[in-house]
């Protein structure tokens, strides 16, 4: 099961990182199904752990989201600053 966690590198993006993440869920929710005809004490772990990362990822986005939202409200304000220096009259000396 090692073999089939791609871990996202240093530079990838929130998106990839969620990605991953829920593909690691799913990967725990199938393993936790087929575990559990045999032991289903470690199958319930298997599968709160999947929940864990389902919840991961869906923090992770919703933090990712904002920084987009807050990002480009700061683009928006800083152009309208721009605006009003430019309207402003210089002083006399």
């Amino acid at each position: 099961m090692g073999a089939a966690w791609q871990r996202p590198g240093p530079d990838a993006s929130a998106r990839e990182v969620v990605q991953a993440l829920r593909t690691r869920a799913e990967n725990f929710t199938v393993f936790a199904d087929v575990l559990a005809d045999f032991d289903r004490g470690n199958a319930a772990v298997v599968r709160e752990d999947a929940f864990l990362l389902r919840c991961q990822a869906a923090v992770l986005e919703g933090i990712a989201e904002l920084h987009d939202e807050l990002g480009d409200q700061a683009r928006t304000l800083d152009a309208f600053a721009e605006q009003l220096r430019g309207l402003r009259r210089p002083m006399d000396s």
